[in-house]
């Protein structure tokens, strides 16, 4: 859909214009009214004149934007007029749609909005604003300076505390859109748009996307031209359910979030403070070509402090070459050791961070530098900032600086913000911009393995038939090449006895039951039997265990498994609402509840992805292996890539779980498969 008529307007009419001072219509009226570059009018069947301007009955001809501001129950009329009209965008910042259950009222919104080809924004936005052609479509009592970074937030009150920050901290923006309901226009829609335009950076907040993949496979290609940052609310149980009354979003898994954040490519932020870090770090900044960072600071302690900081968030102290240290010992003082962190002392002036700068900046062990300046008597604070700004605009390399504190370093920020150097109150925060900043890098620059998983469908379509019985599920499994204990299901003692014989000892004894999750907690598993005696014993054990536990519940049989020694790994699979399959992996058997110690990914899943899901795990050295034994990565990747492939062919399959998946050395073998259909 083409969003020109709403980012560009010549013309907009706003419905609901009022005369009254405090009224929404008014405020939005008023800011149009005093900055828009083009026409604007009021339409307000009620008054005469708005702000000057004489009032419409209905929407003129040739409007190209219109900006609703009446009861929720006008606004379908509003819109059939308004596409009777020719209007080609419309913001509705009315409010009582879904957000308040009124769910019927905003479909009939959205669908005359579709009939009338309109693009749509809203229903229940603060609105939208564009500096380049100074439109304020919104009720937001300050109008942002002009910048590169664009930012989206489905929350109205996020936005306004947004840009009450951003204008103290003189962070301009390029377009500014509130979504709200988000009936027709969403996430997606803007990232296509800005995609395209002169947006360096993006930015936004959201509390649920519905159109997972969609967004997904847009942001992923959004994020190899520049990069999104994105706070997402709701990310707790409690917020989730927060978030779905706020904007009548579905709130979804926080784990499918992450785990599409980061295949897309979307740096995650937790803060609003973080999200604008990130965010003109970004915009301002080139990226690092590595890890390497430099300090140079007047004093010792946030020195000593940034250089903590470096170590915990991934990144490296730089080691400076010999020609850096030559150069050092010649520009600073003795008592000025030539290390990183460089600390120039504290009666330097510009002139001594100006020297430091330029021989650290030159150093190719430097990808990045942290610039600190504490207040004191000897500080020359603003021309401390314009040799910050020179040296930032002279080399090619991300420079981070933290002014601390407030009032006595105020003229200084101005000067850095100015000049495009990202300034933090704290140097942890500048560490974490450049964290962020590297991952992103990091993103761009690195390969995405998909590979062909071969697979028999017709042995798996017909097994899918005859779900969740374990003949089915073996023979799904079996299709897409997963290995199997030998494995037999008897119902008697009989058939134990005669199981173990084609099994043999050591043997695993487990009860067969489509309503039962939790076998061990049942009692119903038998590990290390070793003769038929023991096999009877253990049936008859296990089935008066489960019979009990269970009121009697059905009981399918006994499987009879070959023991298997090994490292015990978990894998699995859940159906997201938004994103859709999402695999899981982490250490198995009881092990995986009390740790909880788990990495998502949404499938596809590429050979790098897998890879980053084991290792992000606290417990990843155990796959590598530890006491003498010896484990290899590589057939636990290939389940999760495989159980990703699996879980996208099959929709009708709601959630998989493969625990244990025991990995002996290069091999993996699936030796307890629960499914669920749903």
């Amino acid at each position: 859909m083409d969003l020109e008529p709403l980012f560009s307007p010549e013309k907009i009419a706003v419905v609901g214009a009022s005369r009254e001072e405090g009224k929404t219509g008014h405020e939005v009226f008023e800011n149009l009214h005093h900055g828009f570059e083009g026409e604007v009018v009021p339409v307000n069947p009620n008054a005469e004149t708005v702000e000057g301007e004489e009032a419409l009955d209905e929407v003129p001809e040739g409007t190209d934007l219109a900006v609703v501001v009446v009861p929720s129950k006008i606004v379908p009329d509003v819109l059939r007029d308004a596409g009777e009209k020719g209007v080609d965008a419309a913001i509705v910042i009315s409010a009582g749609f879904s957000e308040t259950g009124n769910g019927e009222l905003e479909d009939e919104v959205r669908g005359i909005a579709e009939h009338e080809n309109i693009a749509l924004l809203g229903p229940n936005v603060l609105g939208m604003i564009n500096t380049e052609n100074s439109m304020n479509a919104s009720f937001a009592s300050k109008m942002p300076g002009e910048g590169s970074i664009s930012f989206m937030s489905q929350s109205g009150a996020f936005c306004t505390a947004i840009l009450d920050y951003a204008k103290a901290e003189h962070i301009g923006f390029r377009h500014f859109v509130s979504l709200g309901n988000k009936a027709m226009l969403n996430e997606v829609d803007l990232l296509e748009y800005w995609k395209d335009d002169d947006t360096d950076t993006i930015i936004g907040y959201t509390e649920g996307i519905d159109n997972g993949r969609e967004f997904l496979e847009t942001a992923r290609e959004v994020s190899k031209e520049k990069p999104i940052v994105m706070v997402k609310s709701g990310r707790s149980d409690e917020g989730g359910k927060a978030a779905s009354s706020h904007t009548g979003s579905i709130a979804g898994s926080y784990e499918a979030y992450n785990a599409a954040f980061r295949q897309a490519g979307i740096i995650e932020a937790e803060s609003n403070r973080e999200l604008l870090d990130y965010g003109r770090a970004l915009a301002y900044q080139p990226l690092p070509d590595g890890e390497n960072v430099a300090v140079v600071t007047n004093a010792g302690g946030p020195g000593v402090i940034t250089t903590d900081e470096i170590a915990e968030h991934g990144l490296e102290l730089a080691e400076f070459s010999d020609i850096t240290r030559e150069e050092l010992e010649s520009s600073m003082p003795a008592e000025a050791a030539p290390e990183n962190p460089m600390d120039v002392i504290g009666d330097a002036g510009h002139d001594r961070y100006r020297d430091a700068l330029d021989a650290v900046m030159k150093d190719e062990n430097v990808d990045a530098v942290v610039v600190i300046l504490t207040p004191q008597a000897n500080t020359e604070i603003e021309k401390t900032a314009r040799t910050v700004v020179k040296a930032s605009e002279k080399y090619d390399k991300p420079v981070m600086a933290s002014f601390m504190g407030e009032q006595d370093v105020s003229k200084g920020l101005d000067i850095l913000e100015k000049g495009e150097v990202p300034d933090f109150q704290d140097p942890v925060d500048a560490v974490k911009a450049l964290e962020a900043m590297n991952e992103y890098r990091e993103y761009r620059e690195g390969e995405k393995t998909y590979p062909d998983i071969d697979y028999d469908r017709e042995k798996s379509e017909d097994a899918v038939g005859d779900l969740p019985g374990f003949d089915a599920r073996k023979r799904l499994f079996d299709a897409y090449g997963f290995t199997l204990p030998l494995t037999v299901l008897a119902d008697t003692p009989k058939e134990v006895s005669e199981a173990f014989s084609r099994v043999g000892g050591p043997a695993v004894m487990k009860v067969e039951s489509s309503g039962i999750h939790h076998k061990t907690d049942m009692d119903g598993v038998r590990t290390g039997l070793e003769t038929k005696e023991e096999v009877k014993r253990a049936f008859n054990e296990i089935y008066d265990n489960v019979y009990h536990d269970t009121g009697g519940g059905e009981i399918d049989g006994m499987l009879v498994q070959e023991q298997l020694d090994g490292l015990e790994v978990a894998v699995g699979m859940k159906r997201d609402p938004q994103f859709g399959p999402m695999v899981m992996v982490g250490l198995g058997g009881i092990y995986i509840e009390a740790l909880n110690d788990v990495s998502f990914g949404i499938a596809p899943v590429s050979e790098e992805e897998a890879e980053r899901m084991i290792k992000e795990l606290r417990s990843h050295e155990l796959f590598e292996g530890v006491r003498g034994e010896e484990h290899s990565l590589e057939p636990v990747k290939d389940a999760i890539m495989r159980l990703g492939e699996l879980a996208l062919n099959h929709e009708e399959i709601q959630s998989i779980d493969i625990n244990p998946l025991i990995l002996k050395k290069d091999k993996a073998y699936a030796a307890d498969v629960k499914v669920d259909l749903g």
